[in-house]
């Protein structure tokens, strides 16, 4: 019987010895403590990912000698600490946490990790094998060279990959001659060298689990004779971090796990009338309809929809205009090939593609994923990537009963128009804040800040974080996420700096007034009067007195003032007449005019109205024998504001007095032929939905009323 195969295979040679256990700079970490660390988050890696990959710890330098090697008095101070197999957390807690105060050869622990992986493991086939060496090359190898180009020749024909970490072995200030030789071992079989500096921010963030994706096959049904074998895969899917999670029970006792034991739990049916245990057989599974329970028996089950086989069925194609973001659902996207090794098929959806791209149009299909599940809607829009792939996007899209329906006031308003100065300053504002260049060329090599796809999910990493905490401190609280992920909450820096003028520029273009809502003053109460106090005649003399001290003021000796230039809230009707006397021409008036009557209704305090009331129906009259148009596209925007304030009082205050909108009976200018208000008039966007006129049938009524 062939052996199983396995993708990966790794095993991770630790230098522990004592020429690396003093710390590189002074206050530092010594290279131990690096290899240690980096170690253990690549084991912490390994385990999250839950991959069917084998890993092997070999330490250089250890007291003991464990090896096969060892035999012929070779390979000295090298210990096989963890045989080849899947990762686990007690790999980590076994990691010794000091070094030791011997040395050994690091080609000759190459050597055993090569004997390691032919004898650990008989019973698989490791494809891809690689030895991960952590040393700081200070202890000589003492190898020749022609000893040491026969070990890269059998590594590479062995499929080995060797990769170093921690020196930098390509510094040309720190040369080495044990540099040079490690050189070749990396080159001659394809390996990487890089710094812990390097290798802990690539392991900074946990991956998911590398796997092969699995097609979904099904044939694209067009019409009754057209069917194209096509593969579906999934490109985005919203998924929970873990998956599976593995119930243990602890004994309190000896303080021990166990996946064997757990607790027994039992479901009976309990008539709430007597209290009586039901027999499950006896039962009738049904469903609540508002406060009726329906039954439904397994007769019933036979009367169900049947959706049919599996299969993807085009129904139709529409304008890609149709389909908006709104309309789009699910919890993911599929991309659709035509079937692997079927060159028709392939010709046949790139055809597809080309065709509807071309014209503008997306395939509106039906889906059944497999035999009984339910059918669900999809769109198939094109998609062309010039140096990957010609493929179908597939999403999901809304029934009509999904998509709610909202209606928006016009904001084509005056009051809401922007100069020139706060457009361009707003755009500025997002050329500032362009996440594209938000890092200096120099600080990162992209200088692009929350890249789409490559972005990580802080909740995620948090979870794994709290996930690898608590199998290594199992009764420690869980900490604060590190540093690390609250960086990816934060705004980058040089935004930051960028968009703090521009912010200014538009607070000085934008002025904000703080609208005070002025309360209506409470009327006094009448207090009892103290009878004793009454003939004290103190207040009397004190006021007689203040009286007898004002200044007295002629009133016909007051200067009148000088000419009116504005309409103004006093004595708005004589002023918009005497403006029009002077010639200023009613359109100039129009703005005036409404600016002073929305003041005297939404600044007035005690509730008369009767004042601007007067003022509107001068202004109507006004506009009856000129131009109705200004006064009924006011009234129209006055409505939608009142309406917006939830000041209906006021509307039926104007609907009294008939101040409606000018009629075209009494202007032959004016559009308007009904003087009744319609609400929907004060919508121009196509927001509101249609509703569709159901007729239902006296049976099904007379079936609701017999439930």
């Amino acid at each position: 019987m062939a052996p199983s195969k396995i993708d990966n295979g790794t095993v991770i040679i630790i230098d522990i010895g004592k020429n690396v256990s003093d710390p590189e700079e002074k206050n530092g970490k010594s290279f131990f403590e690096k290899a240690r660390e980096c170690a253990i988050r690549i084991i912490e890696r390994k385990v999250i990912s839950q991959g069917k990959n084998l890993l092997g710890i070999i330490l250089l330098g250890s007291k003991k000698t464990k090896n096969n090697l060892s035999e012929s008095g070779s390979c000295r101070h090298i210990e096989v600490h963890s045989d080849l197999q899947y990762p686990t957390w007690q790999m980590i807690r076994d990691l010794p946490d000091k070094p030791s105060k011997s040395k050994g050869n690091w080609f000759d622990a190459l050597l055993v990790a090569v004997d390691h992986f032919k004898s650990g493991v008989t019973a698989l086939k490791i494809v891809n094998k690689q030895i991960m060496l952590m040393t700081n090359f200070l202890e000589p190898s003492d190898v020749e060279t022609s000893e040491l180009e026969q070990a890269v020749c059998g590594f590479r024909e062995e499929g080995f990959q060797v990769d170093i970490i921690g020196p930098d072995i390509y510094d040309d200030e720190n040369k080495n001659s044990e540099f040079e030789l490690a050189k070749q071992f990396v080159e001659g079989t394809n390996g990487v060298t890089a710094t812990f500096e390097f290798t802990m921010r690539y392991l900074l963030f946990h991956k998911k689990k590398a796997v092969n994706a699995t097609p979904w096959n099904v044939d694209l049904s067009i019409g009754p004779n057209i069917k194209i074998p096509i593969s579906t895969y999934i490109r985005i899917k919203d998924e929970s971090v873990i998956k599976k999670w593995t119930t243990a029970i602890k004994d309190p006792v000896t303080n021990s796990k166990s996946n064997t034991e757990y607790i027994e739990k039992s479901k009976v049916f309990i008539n709430t009338e007597n209290q009586m245990v039901v027999d499950p057989d006896k039962n009738i599974k049904g469903y609540i309809y508002g406060q009726q329970v329906i039954p439904f028996t397994d007769f019933d089950k036979g009367m169900l929809y049947d959706s049919g086989p599996k299969s993807l069925t085009v129904y139709g194609f529409t304008k890609a205009s149709n389909i908006t973001w709104q309309c789009l659902n699910g919890d993911g996207l599929s991309y659709v090939f035509g079937r692997k090794g079927d060159k028709k098929a392939q010709y046949a959806v790139r055809c597809l593609v080309e065709c509807l791209l071309e014209l503008k149009l997306v395939g509106i299909v039906r889906r059944v994923y497999n035999n009984g599940n339910a059918p669900k809607m999809y769109a198939l829009m094109p998609v062309i990537d010039s140096d990957n792939y010609v493929c179908l996007s597939m999403i999901g899209i809304c029934f009509k009963e999904e998509i709610k329906n909202m209606a928006f006031p016009n904001t084509e308003l005056k009051k809401y128009a922007c100069t020139d100065d706060q457009v361009n300053a707003f755009k500025e504002l997002i050329k500032n804040m362009d996440l594209t260049k938000a890092y200096e060329d120099t600080e990162f090599d992209d200088t692009e800040a929350f890249p789409i796809a490559k972005m990580v999910s802080p909740s995620a990493q948090y979870v794994l974080d709290c996930i690898a905490f608590r199998a290594m401190n199992p009764d420690q609280p869980l900490p604060p996420p590190r540093d690390d992920i609250t960086m990816l909450f934060k705004v980058p820096p040089l935004i930051e700096k960028r968009r703090k003028h521009q912010l200014d520029k538009l607070k000085s273009l934008f002025v904000l007034n703080k609208v005070e809502i002025k309360k209506r003053a409470k009327t006094k109460t009448n207090q009892a009067m103290d009878i004793d106090q009454f003939d004290k005649p103190s207040t009397s003399t004190t006021y007689a007195a203040a009286m007898d001290n004002l200044p007295i003021i002629d009133i016909n000796s007051v200067k009148k003032s000088g000419p009116i230039t504005k309409i103004g809230m006093q004595n708005a009707i004589n002023d918009f007449d005497a403006l029009k006397r002077d010639g200023i021409d009613i359109k100039d008036l129009v703005p005036q005019m409404i600016e002073t009557i929305e003041s005297m209704v939404y600044g007035n305090i005690d509730g008369n109205f009767s004042k601007a009331l007067d003022v509107i129906s001068h202004f109507r009259n006004e506009c009856v024998n000129t131009v109705p148009s200004h006064y009924n596209n006011w009234l129209k925007n006055f409505r939608v504001e009142l309406i917006d304030r939830s000041r209906n009082d006021i509307i039926s205050m104007v609907n009294e007095k008939k101040l409606n909108y000018i009629l075209k009976s009494e202007n032959s200018l004016s559009n308007m032929e009904c003087d009744t208000f319609d609400e929907s008039q004060l919508y121009e966007n196509d927001t509101v939905p249609e509703l569709t006129e159901v007729t239902i049938s006296s049976e099904v009524n007379d079936l609701f009323d017999n439930m």
